[in-house]
This record gives C-alpha cells, sequence and structure tokens, in this order.
C-alpha cells in the first residue's frame, strides 16, 4: 500500500507532538510506502531536517507557501472572472460548492497575474466598498488568502493508494484535490481544531488589518468545511473534538476518534523519585507563543517565596527563536536562578529526574507531553484546553484524577498547583499511579495504530 502522508508547518524541520507522532507512525509501519507531501512558510525555517527520514519513504514533495507570492500556478487564463465566483465562495458566512471550487480552480492559472487582473481589482474595489473595508486593506487582504488556495489547487498530485493529511488547513485542501483529481481515499486527522486554532492567533495578529480579520477567519473556517466535504474519514483525538467537528460542518457519520499512544514501554518503569527537599518540576514544551511558557516563568516566580527548594527545567526544541529570546530574557530579569532553560533533549533521561511536569498552553490537542509524564508516574499541572482536563481531573474510566487543571494564562492558579505538589509528596504519588493506569489502559501506540490501520482498511 502506498500513502501519501500530507503536513503543515511541522515535519521534519520542527520538533513537536505532530511531528513526533508522524515519524513514529510511519517508522512503525515498515509495510506501508509514504510519500510525504509537505506545506512550509518558507525556506529560511527548515534548514536542516531534524529527523531522519525512515527507509519506507519513497518520495517527498515540499511545498513553500513564499513562492506563491511569486507564482501561483502555471499557464495563463483570460476568463478571471469564473475564478473569482469560485474562489469568493471561501469568504463567505453561508455553504459553499466546494466541488465548484475545486472544478474551477484547479487548473492551469498564474496567481500573480490573477490578483494583477483588472477582474480581481474590479473585485477588491467592490468589496472595499460593500465591507467599509479600505481599498488597500481589501486589496492585500484578499490576495494573501487568494494566492496560497490558488497555489495549493496548481499542485500536480503525487501517485497513491490513500492521501492522509494531518491538518485541515491547506494540507486539507491537498487532500480534498488528490481526492477529486484521483478518486482515492482521503483521510483527515486533526490533532487540533485547525481554525479555532488560526483564530484564536489573528485575534492576537498584529500583521492583519482590523477590518479584514473576521474575513481572514471565515477563510479558515471554509478551508476545514472543504477538506471534511472531501474526506472519506476525519479523524479527532478525542469526543469534544468530534463534536466541534461536526459544529464547523462535518457529517457525523464520517466521523471517529483515535486517541493520540505512546510507547509506554519507555516510560512506566521509571522510577518515582523518593522524598527530597529539592523537588524538580519539568516542563517538556516547545518554545511557541501558543505554549505561552511566559505564564510559567510567572507563575513559577510566584511559587519561589513559598517552595524555595523548586526548580524548573523548561526542555524542548525552538518554533520561535524571538519567542525563546523573549522567554530567556524574561527569566534573567525576574533574576530566577531556580529556572533552568534548556534545549531538545531526551524526555525518558530527564523524566527521571522529575517530580511532577508542567503545560501552560493556551490552546492543546491531547499532548504528547502530558501521556509520557502520567505513563512514568508522574502528575501534571495543565491548562484546561483540548482534552487536558479529561486526562487529569475529569476521567470516564473510574481511575481518579492525575493532575490538577487551570485556566489559561491564571498565573496565581498554576503557582498555587506547583505549591500543593511541591508540599505534598503522597498526593504526587498517588496522582502519579493513577496516571498511569489510565494511560497503560487508554493510550498504548499499538491501540492508536491499530485504528488507523483499520480505518486504511475501511475507505479502501
Amino acid at each position: 500500500m502506498r500513502v501519501c502522508f500530507i503536513l503543515e508547518g511541522c515535519y521534519p524541520y520542527i520538533r513537536g507532538g505532530v511531528s513526533a507522532w508522524a515519524h513514529e507512525y510511519m517508522t512503525s509501519n515498515p509495510q506501508i510506502e509514504f510519500v510525504l507531501w509537505t506545506i512550509h512558510a518558507a525556506r529560511k525555517y527548515t534548514g536542516e531536517p531534524l529527523y531522519k527520514l525512515p527507509e519506507n519513504v519513497v518520495e517527498c514533495r515540499e511545498i513553500y507557501l513564499e513562492d506563491a507570492l511569486k507564482s501561483g500556478g502555471r499557464g495563463s487564463s483570460k476568463n478571471y472572472g469564473a475564478y473569482i465566483d469560485s474562489l469568493k465562495m471561501i469568504l463567505g458566512k453561508d455553504g459553499a460548492d466546494f466541488g465548484s471550487l475545486l472544478e474551477n480552480c484547479s487548473g492551469e492559472i498564474s496567481a500573480d497575474n490573477f490578483v494583477e487582473s483588472e477582474e480581481f481589482y474590479a473585485f477588491a474595489r467592490k468589496f472595499s466598498l460593500e465591507t467599509g473595508t479600505g481599498l488597500s486593506d481589501a486589496y492585500h487582504g484578499l490576495k494573501s488568502i487568494f494566492m496560497p488556495l490558488l497555489f495549493m489547487l496548481g499542485q500536480d498530485v503525487p501517485r497513491a493508494d490513500l492521501y492522509h493529511s494531518a491538518v485541515a488547513g491547506y494540507g486539507g485542501i491537498l487532500g480534498a484535490l488528490a481526492k477529486h483529481k484521483t478518486g482515492r481515499p482521503f483521510v483527515l486527522t486533526e490533532h487540533g481544531i485547525y481554525p479555532r486554532e488560526r483564530e484564536e492567533e489573528l485575534i492576537q495578529a498584529d500583521w492583519v488589518a482590523p477590518s479584514m480579520r473576521d474575513v481572514w477567519i471565515r477563510s479558515f473556517y471554509n478551508l476545514s468545511k472543504c477538506a471534511y466535504s472531501f474526506a472519506d474519514r476525519v479523524t479527532a483525538l478525542f469526543e469534544d473534538a468530534v463534536e466541534k467537528q461536526i459544529e464547523i460542518g462535518c457529517a457525523p457519520e464520517k466521523c471517529s476518534v483515535v486517541s493520540n499512544g505512546i510507547h509506554c514501554e519507555k516510560f512506566e518503569n521509571i522510577p518515582v523519585r523518593g522524598k527530597s527537599d529539592k523537588i524538580n518540576i519539568g516542563a517538556f514544551v516547545r518554545y511557541a507563543p501558543i505554549k505561552d511558557i511566559k505564564t510559567l516563568i510567572y507563575a513559577f516566580y510566584n511559587l519561589q517565596s513559598r517552595a524555595d527548594s523548586a526548580e524548573l527545567y523548561i526542555m524542548g526544541g525552538t518554533d520561535d527563536e524571538t519567542y525563546r529570546a523573549e522567554c530567556v530574557e524574561l527569566a534573567q530579569r525576574l533574576n530566577a536562578d531556580s529556572i533552568h532553560i534548556l534545549g531538545y533533549i531526551d524526555a525518558v533521561e530527564y523524566m527521571e529526574k522529575m517530580d511532577f511536569t508542567v503545560m501552560t498552553s493556551i490552546s492543546e490537542g491531547q499532548p504528547l507531553a502530558i501521556l509520557e509524564s502520567l505513563a512514568a508516574g508522574r502528575p501534571c499541572i495543565a491548562t484546561n484546553v483540548g482534552n487536558c482536563a479529561c486526562l487529569l481531573q475529569r476521567p470516564t474510566d473510574g481511575l481518579g484524577e492525575a493532575g490538577i487543571c487551570c485556566n489559561p494564562m491564571d498565573i496565581k492558579a498554576i503557582s498555587d498547583a506547583m505549591e500543593k505538589l511541591c508540599v505534598d509528596y503522597d498526593l504526587r504519588v498517588r496522582l502519579g499511579e493513577n496516571g498511569k493506569k489510565r494511560v497503560l489502559a487508554n493510550y498504548t501506540y499499538k491501540k492508536m495504530n491499530d485504528g488507523y490501520l483499520r480505518i486504511y482498511g475501511e475507505v479502501l
């Protein structure tokens, strides 16, 4: 079987949950030939691969969104009005004919010629008048929305028996394009709800004109709806995420839950640390604003006056060098000598040194870092996002609580939770034991892998 694996903004250049999941999944299925079809923002964000590609990866195709600003396709077209009629559906609040969108816009068109055409300028001017948006903001905003989409729709589709995208954004558009052109099955997996995550980013973004923010948000929701409409099966990591997919527009009969899974044997035999005057708190996290490491640093700073024996270890790779530098500067400015900022490390090796872990993200799916912490018998403090509360404090398996949940950006609550685990050794042990049982029962790698292979068999 030949599977085209579609990834966006991660593997093999960035470490993190989705990258680790993708690499392990391909490595663990040598019976499958994988074609990697990956999307990246720009070449400057890639560099040397951080993962060695498994031997069963038989082809790699890389797409850089920066190229959309140079040329979004091949050839030319004189009937740009037809493209506008199809593309503007991606901006609408009502249902769109995504089949028509792919049929009309996946041909040979030069995106840069398109956005410089009289028809496109007239559309931008009309949009400006109808929405009260400045003409410059309208023109450049619509250009930035349409050109990457046209660029995706102008791609040649690699040959495969099945197409599997790990994201519903531009990756989902590629999956929809592959389904449209080849008729082969398309499986969509979401580790987070794509348009919700983009909406959170856009609310804080300073690069988008305020008058265009809602338009951008609608476009991302419509990208997901397009992917949902073409997918044969759509998977999520937990039931609440399925409900959000259906709310956005996915047909319920397409939906399945395939939870994350880890190789528990790597962590389950790590001994629990005995009582000690020194408490080590671990944060296994990559440096990105969505992980909100600054809140973690502030919370630990507040903790130090109450638990001066605590040490915080922040461990992980870097998505955003500027954000990492800001975190380092913040720790230095607070004179927090007990904060140790490390790079990418071996999680198994460092987990043995930790008493418990903490995660302060403002958005998550079902974090592998929490599963690994629980598998090692380490309780976790996490923000109430994604599936974190269900893993830690709202279990349905009768095994009890395995950590503490706090609201995002609530520095005091996170600090208080860390103090609670610092001073109560018996509580740490009890929560850790509950968590280990939960992961061994529900989140093994074999269970996850079998779930995807079963879906492959069904859609084929």
